[in-house]
C-alpha cells in the first residue's frame, strides 16, 4: 500500500512540474489525475476489505483455539497437550455403586434371599490418553465378597465424537444454511447468483457457453469462488465476463440488439453486482467461523449422503494428519476400537455371526484399506450352579477363541475382506462326569467377504466360508490344558469340501427418500459346516430371511415385516431335517400427531421333515395396540390400550393353548404429581393352561417433596386363579445427598390372601436399595 502512495505521489510531482513548463497540458493533467484519484480509492477499498477479513480472520482462529483449548479431546490432541499434564497417570469421572436386593422366601434358606451387586466405573488417563474402566462384582451370603471371584471387569478406548466436537459447527452451519443461503446448499445458492446476473443478458440466450457451463455445473468450480484470493476472484470472473462480450459480439444482434458501448456497460455493472454479492458470502462465510470444505461435508451429512461411520473415520484421519501430534496421540487416532476383559462381540466374517459374551481382548487398526481387526479371547457358557444336570451338550466345554480380519479390496464400488476363527475347547478340571460326557473339538473357519455399493440401490455382500472340525475325547484328566490336534491344521482339503462350505448374499438399502429399510439374506452351508461365530445354530442347511420396513402416506401408515426359515440337518444318510420358521408383520397408522394404531401378527414353529413333515411346535398370535395423547378436564394423559389372543400347539403331547390377554395403561398429569394405573389380564380358553387366569394391577402416585426427593407410592393386587392372591403397597424414593450422592431405595410390601402354591416365586417381602457415589460431580 505504502508503494501505490509513493507512486501515485511521483506523478503527481511530475504531473505539477509538467503544468510549471507550460499551461497546454493541463486538460490531460486533470483526466489522469482523475484515473489516479479512482485508482487510490479502489486500492484503499480492497485494502479495507482485506484488512477486514485478516482482522475476522484472526478472532476466528482465536475462538476455534480457545475452543479445542477447553474441550477435553483438544487437550489430548493439542501438539503440547501431553507436555502440560504433570499427572503420567490420573482418574476422572469416577463412581462407586452398591446395590443390593432381599426377596424373602419361604423358608429362611442362607443365601438364597439376599443379592449384592458392586460396581466401579471411571475413565483413566496414562500419559494423556483415556481407558474407560468398569469392574463389578456379584456376592450373596452364601458366597462372600471376595476380589478374586464373580467378577465382571472390562475397558476400552473411547473415541472422539464427531457429532458432540462439531455440534457449534453445525448449529453456525444451521442458521448460515438458513439466512445466507436462503436454505440451499452453497453451490446450488451461487450458481443461483450467478444465473440470476446474467439472466438480463443477451436474452437468456448464453447458457450454451463452454466457459460459463463448466462453472455452473462443477459444485467444486462453485466452490473455490469463496475460496480463492481477492486476485485470483477478479481474475476468474474478469475472464468469465469477457468469455462472454466475445461470444455475444460474434452472434451479433440475434442475442443482443443494443449498441457495444452499453453492452459494456451493462457487462460492467453485471460483474460488480456479482463481485459483491460473492463478497458478502466470502463475509458471511469467514464471520460464522466455517470453511467450503466444512460446509461441503455438513452438506453431505443433512443430504444423508455420508454414514456415521464414514464421518467418525474422517474426522479421526483429520485428527491424524495434525504434525503436532506426537507418535502415542498419533497411534490413538489409528485405533479403530479396543475393549479387554468381559465384553461382547460380534466375530469377524459371515454377516449371520451372532453376537457373543467373551472374556479377553478385542483390537482393530485403521488402515488405508480398512480396519485390521484381532482378538484373543475365552468363553464359558456353562459350568456353574444354575447348569447343574445340562453339561453334557457339545456345547458345555469352556473354550478358547482366536479372530483375525484383514482388509483386500477398498475401491469406491465396495470393500473385502478375509476372515479367520479359531476355537479351541479346554478340559474341564472339576468334574469327572463333565470330561466323560462332554465332547472337546478344535474349529477352524475361514471366510472372504465382498461388498459391492450399488449407490441408490443399496449394498450387496457376497460370503464363501469353509470349516473344519475336529473332535477329540479325553483319555487322561489332570489341570486345564489347551486340545490342539495336528490333523485341524491341515484338513482343509481332505474332508468333504463342499459339506463343509457355507455360501451367503446378503442386500441391505436405506433410503430416506423412498422411505424404506430392508435387509434380505439368503445362506446356505453343508451338513458338516461350524461357524463359531454363530454359537448354537452352526450346521444350518439353508436359511433365508427379510427384515423390511416401509412408511408411505407422509410416514401415516408404517409396515413391517420380519421373516427367517431355516432347516437344520438331523441325519447324514438322508435329507432329513428340522424345519423353523419366524414370521412377524407390523403396521402402524397414525390417525393424528398424537395418536397411533398397531397391528401385529407373529407365527413360528417348528416341523421335522423326514420322508413326510411332522409338527412339532407351532405358535400364533394377534395383537392390537392403541397409544394416544390428549388433553383430558384440562390435563395431560396419556392411554395405551392392547389386546391379543394366541394360540400354541403341541401335536407331540396332544395339547391346545388358547388364551386372550388384555393390557392397559393410563397417565394423568397434574400439577406438582402425576397418577399412573395399569391393569393386565390373562383368561385362558382351554383347558390346558399356560399361565392361568390371571389379573395383575396397580395404581402409583408419583411427586416431589423438599424440590429434591423424588417418591412414588402405589398399591397393588395380584389373582393368578388358585395359585396366588395378594394385595399390598410399594413405596420408591429417590434423592441426591451432599451432591455426591444419588440414593434409590423401592420396598414391596404384600399380603397373602390364599396360600401360594409357589411360595418362593410369590413373595410377600421384595426390598431394594442402591447407593451411587460421583467422586467428580460438582
Amino acid at each position: 500500500m505504502n508503494a501505490s502512495l509513493i507512486r501515485v505521489c511521483a506523478l503527481l510531482f511530475m504531473a505539477m512540474g509538467t503544468l510549471k513548463v507550460t499551461g497546454q497540458t493541463l486538460p490531460a493533467l486533470k483526466k489522469e489525475s482523475d484515473s489516479l484519484k479512482a485508482r487510490l480509492a479502489k486500492a484503499k477499498n480492497i485494502d479495507s476489505i482485506g484488512k477486514k477479513l485478516a482482522e475476522q480472520k484472526n478472532v476466528l482462529k482465536q475462538q476455534l483455539d480457545s475452543k479445542l483449548k477447553q474441550s477435553d479431546l483438544g487437550k489430548l490432541l493439542l501438539g503440547d497437550g501431553l507436555k502440560k499434564d504433570k499427572k503420567k497417570i490420573n482418574l476422572s469421572d469416577f463412581s462407586v455403586e452398591n446395590a443390593s436386593q432381599y426377596i424373602k422366601p419361604e423358608t429362611p434358606v442362607s443365601g438364597k434371599n439376599f443379592l449384592n451387586n458392586l460396581t466401579f466405573n471411571g475413565t483413566l488417563k496414562v500419559y494423556g490418553l483415556p481407558l474407560d474402566l468398569a469392574i463389578m462384582n456379584n456376592y450373596n451370603a452364601i458366597r462372600s465378597f471376595r476380589p478374586d471371584q464373580g467378577n465382571l471387569f472390562k475397558f476400552d478406548v473411547p473415541r472422539p465424537n464427531f457429532n458432540s466436537f462439531f455440534k457449534a459447527d453445525l448449529e453456525r452451519y444451521n442458521q448460515f444454511k438458513k439466512n445466507v443461503l436462503s436454505g440451499k446448499s452453497l453451490e446450488a445458492d451461487l450458481k443461483k447468483k450467478v444465473v440470476t446476473k446474467l439472466s438480463g443478458i443477451a436474452n437468456n440466450k448464453l447458457t450454451g457457453n463452454a466457459e460459463l457451463a463448466s462453472l455452473l455445473n462443477n459444485p467444486a468450480a462453485l466452490r473455490e469462488l469463496v475460496t480463492m484470493d481477492e486476485a485470483a476472484l477478479h481474475q476468474k470472473i474478469d475472464g468469465l465476463f469477457a468469455n462472454l462480450k466475445t461470444e455475444i459480439q460474434e452472434k451479433g444482434k440475434d442475442i443482443y440488439s443494443k449498441q457495444s458501448d452499453s453492452l459494456s456497460s451493462l457487462l460492467l455493472q453485471k460483474k460488480a453486482a456479482l463481485l459483491k454479492e460473492i463478497q458478502t458470502v466470502r463475509s458471511e462465510l469467514a464471520s460464522s467461523g466455517l470453511d467450503p470444505e466444512k460446509i461441503a461435508l455438513f452438506q453431505k451429512i443433512a443430504e444423508n449422503k455420508i454414514s456415521q461411520k464414514e464421518l467418525e473415520t474422517f474426522f479421526i484421519a483429520e485428527l491424524s494428519k495434525n504434525k503436532n501430534l506426537s507418535w502415542l496421540q498419533r497411534s490413538y487416532s489409528r485405533i479403530g476400537e479396543f475393549q479387554a476383559g468381559n465384553f461382547g462381540s460380534v466375530l469377524p466374517g459371515n454377516f449371520l455371526n451372532r453376537d457373543l459374551f467373551l472374556n479377553g481382548f478385542n483390537f482393530s487398526l485403521r488402515t488405508a484399506r480398512g480396519p485390521v481387526r484381532l482378538g484373543l479371547s475365552t468363553n464359558k457358557d456353562v459350568g456353574y450352579n444354575k447348569d447343574a444336570g445340562f453339561e453334557s451338550s457339545t456345547f458345555a466345554i469352556p473354550r478358547m477363541y482366536t479372530y483375525l480380519s484383514v482388509p483386500t479390496t477398498n475401491f469406491s464400488f465396495g470393500s473385502g475382506k478375509l476372515s479367520w476363527i479359531g476355537v479351541y475347547d479346554k478340559q474341564f478340571s472339576n468334574s469327572l462326569s463333565t470330561n466323560l460326557n462332554a465332547v472337546p473339538r478344535n474349529n477352524l473357519v475361514f471366510t472372504v467377504s465382498q461388498a459391492l455399493q450399488l449407490k441408490k440401490a443399496g449394498t450387496l455382500n457376497f460370503d464363501i466360508s469353509k470349516s473344519s472340525t475336529q473332535y477329540k475325547n479325553l483319555v487322561s484328566l489332570g489341570p486345564d490344558q489347551l486340545m490342539i490336534d495336528r490333523n485341524t491344521n491341515g484338513n482343509y482339503f481332505r474332508d468333504d469340501f463342499f459339506e463343509t462350505m457355507s455360501f451367503g448374499v446378503n442386500h441391505a438399502i436405506d433410503s430416506k427418500k423412498m422411505n424404506l429399510k430392508s435387509t434380505v439374506y439368503v445362506n446356505y452351508s453343508g451338513a458338516g459346516f461350524q461357524n463359531p461365530g454363530q454359537q448354537g445354530i452352526g450346521n444350518l442347511n439353508m436359511r433365508f430371511g427379510a427384515n423390511i420396513r416401509k412408511s408411505m402416506f407422509k410416514n401415516k401408515l408404517t409396515l413391517a415385516m420380519r421373516t427367517d426359515f431355516k432347516n437344520m440337518p438331523i441325519s447324514a444318510t438322508d435329507n432329513a431335517h428340522w424345519q423353523n420358521h419366524n414370521i412377524q408383520l407390523d403396521s402402524k397408522i397414525r390417525i393424528s400427531k398424537k395418536s397411533t394404531i398397531g397391528l401385529k401378527y407373529i407365527d413360528n414353529g417348528v416341523d421335522k421333515v423326514a420322508g413326510n413333515t411332522t409338527p412339532v411346535y407351532s405358535s400364533a398370535k394377534l395383537q392390537l395396540d392403541l397409544n394416544s395423547s390428549y388433553r383430558f378436564l384440562g390435563l395431560n394423559a396419556f392411554t395405551h390400550a392392547g389386546l391379543a389372543k394366541q394360540q400354541m400347539n403341541n401335536p407331540q403331547t396332544m395339547l391346545k393353548a388358547s388364551l386372550i390377554q388384555f393390557n392397559y395403561l393410563q397417565t394423568l398429569l397434574f400439577k406438582g404429581f402425576s397418577v399412573n394405573g395399569t391393569i393386565f389380564y390373562n383368561k385362558e380358553l382351554n383347558t390346558t393352561t399356560v399361565m392361568g387366569n390371571m389379573l395383575n394391577t396397580d395404581v402409583s402416585l408419583q411427586y416431589q417433596i423438599f424440590k429434591s426427593v423424588s417418591l412414588s407410592s402405589g398399591i397393588t393386587y395380584l389373582d393368578n386363579q388358585h395359585l396366588a392372591r395378594q394385595a399390598g403397597i410399594r413405596q420408591n424414593v429417590q434423592f441426591m445427598l451432599l451432591k455426591h450422592f444419588d440414593i434409590n431405595a423401592y420396598l414391596d410390601l404384600r399380603k397373602n390372601i390364599i396360600s401360594p402354591s409357589y411360595p418362593d416365586l410369590f413373595s410377600t417381602t421384595r426390598a431394594e436399595l442402591s447407593i451411587h457415589y460421583y467422586l467428580d460431580r460438582q
